[in-house]
């Protein structure tokens, strides 16, 4: 399942909801988690989207968590399913 941050300015972001999960834990509500946008800081509106296997996105880049240090790092990559 993927997540879809969406800006009102346009500005788009998607993350898988198990890279959430390791990041957030388990229990947490993929709708209440705050996101924030680079270009106004305006409310950002969440969406959750259901990725058939059969029919996966070509182009898509996602955003995925690498933990360094202490600090994780959020990187793009294109979207295998």
């Amino acid at each position: 399942m993927l997540v879809k941050a969406e800006c009102s300015c346009g500005n788009v972001r998607y993350c898988r909801s198990a890279d959430l999960m390791m990041v957030y834990g388990g229990g947490v509500d993929p709708l209440k988690l705050k996101f924030d946008c680079s270009r106004c800081k305006p409310q950002v509106k969440i969406t959750l989207l259901e990725v058939h296997p059969e029919h996966l996105p070509k182009k898509l880049m996602i955003h995925k968590p690498m933990k360094v240090g202490d600090k994780i790092t959020w990187y793009t990559e294109r979207f295998r399913g």
